[in-house]
């Protein structure tokens, strides 16, 4: 096929399920969250997340394994983004779901 092998319903399930492994860590959350606004060096990221450079990369590396992230070289920078557009939708979809049931509206 044209995009590449099907997966099987086992594959993809197992494919969301590390999706959401990799999104259940506060950090990581947070990081991609801070994504949302665009692309960021991994050194613009540390001061936002507050934590020691090696559990950054390490989370970034996580991120960017399942598909969340890509990341590109500038020079000696590392750049992070959020790797398509549906992730970023779904990362606004889902605060509006929370909000809303929390009564909070669902203003993003």
């Amino acid at each position: 096929s044209e995009g590449g092998p099907l997966l099987t319903d086992e594959q993809l399930l197992m494919r969301c399920v590390e999706f959401h492994k990799a999104l259940s860590n506060p950090v990581r959350l947070r990081i991609v969250e801070e994504l949302l606004e665009g692309e960021l060096c991994q050194c613009e990221i540390l001061p936002r997340i507050g934590l020691a450079q090696p559990t950054i990369s390490a989370y970034l590396s996580q991120l960017v394994r399942v598909g969340i992230l890509a990341e590109r070289r500038e020079g000696k920078r590392k750049l992070y983004r959020i790797a398509s557009h549906e992730i970023s939708e779904l990362m606004r979809l889902t605060r509006k779901a929370i909000s809303s049931m929390m009564g909070l509206g669902g203003g993003v």
